[in-house]
């Protein structure tokens, strides 16, 4: 199968190819209505441009683009805040492409001037990182595991985090324990909630399907979901493992209203070591799992990639830091 060229994007648009190069490299001179029906003709096509060309034409951007689907909350802004750093100190800026769930950021990737780019989305299709794993731009994942040519991983070690809260509860003498899950096809939800319930098997323990609640990341999730689970008579669990901190809040919070005490009644862990962890009653035991160092992880590893690195995958561990709201079970 031959290559697609920007000829093929150009008939198949029905425009000039001058216009399509206008369109890919996000020229002003283009009507947003014409850019955008260039890039679903290339989208259809399955084009991928010719970064290193465009190069020759035109001097590096010095730009790095972060492409996430929320920049909502403190998680996201110190990450943006560690990378941004970064690359002012190789004397490049970044900049932030939030791109909806729902749509894929290939075609904003493939019109934005950017040097390389860091990406955080969950959401992405197999056919979507099989055309980044071609492209020519280096590209870092933070939300799933890959590595070849232009390509990295800077991820956190998320099954052993749940391993490690898991092992934590268990030490404690909890059994019955509870997990209130992430979001959906995310990585770190995924891998969390694998290592949680792996450490419980190999104590020959299993976590109950009732006991897995939604908290989506999302503190009134998280509330939603333990207000409704206490509010049909269910079963308290020894002790619940959040997927992040701000569930573990509103997990908190729901418990509370009920008159259940945390930890007398409930032991409670999160995992990020969110900002508020340290300012609620009682303060939250969490794992930190160290985001600003992920941000500049992946900014570092965008720079080595950018010399024409093979990729590779960099796992960041965790730690857990203990606070007053767990507490050993008495019998």
């Amino acid at each position: 199968m031959s290559k697609i060229t920007i000829k093929d994007v150009a008939r198949e648009a029905g425009v000039s190819i001058a216009t399509v190069s206008n369109a890919l490299n996000g020229s002003d001179v283009v009507q947003p209505k014409t850019r955008e029906h260039v890039l679903e003709a290339a989208k259809r096509l399955n084009y991928i441009p010719n970064v290193n060309g465009r190069q020759l034409r035109a001097a590096q951007t010095h730009n790095i683009g972060l492409f996430v689907t929320s920049m909502t909350g403190s998680y996201y802004g110190n990450m943006a805040d560690s990378i941004h750093y970064l690359c002012q100190k190789y004397g490049y800026e970044l900049q932030i492409f939030i791109v909806d769930e729902d749509k894929s950021p290939l075609p904003r990737l493939q019109s934005q001037s950017v040097d390389g780019a860091i990406i955080m989305f969950g959401g992405l299709s197999g056919a979507d990182k099989k055309q980044l794993m071609k492209s020519a731009i280096p590209i870092v994942f933070m939300d799933q595991e890959a590595a070849g040519r232009n390509i990295s991983s800077v991820i956190y070690e998320s099954f052993e985090h749940g391993r490690m809260a898991a092992e934590y509860l268990m030490g404690l003498g909890h059994r019955n324990l509870m997990h209130i899950f992430g979001v959906p096809n995310n990585y770190d939800s995924i891998q969390r909630l694998a290592g949680f319930e792996t450490a419980m098997r190999e104590a020959g323990l299993a976590l109950k399907k009732e006991n897995i609640l939604s908290g989506r990341f999302e503190r009134a999730a998280a509330y939603r979901s333990m207000h409704r689970f206490l509010q049909e008579g269910r079963q308290l669990p020894d002790a619940v493992f959040a997927a992040n901190d701000l569930s573990a809040l509103g997990c908190m919070e729901a418990l509370k209203e009920f008159g259940v005490r945390v930890p007398e009644d409930v032991s409670v862990i999160g995992c990020d070591d969110h900002e508020l962890a340290g300012y609620v009653t009682p303060d939250l035991t969490t794992i930190r799992t160290h985001m600003e160092v992920l941000g500049v992880e992946a900014a570092k590893e965008v720079f080595r990639l950018m010399a024409q690195k093979e990729g590779k995958i960099i796992r960041i561990p965790g730690d857990i830091v203990v606070r007053h709201s767990c507490r050993i079970r008495e019998s």
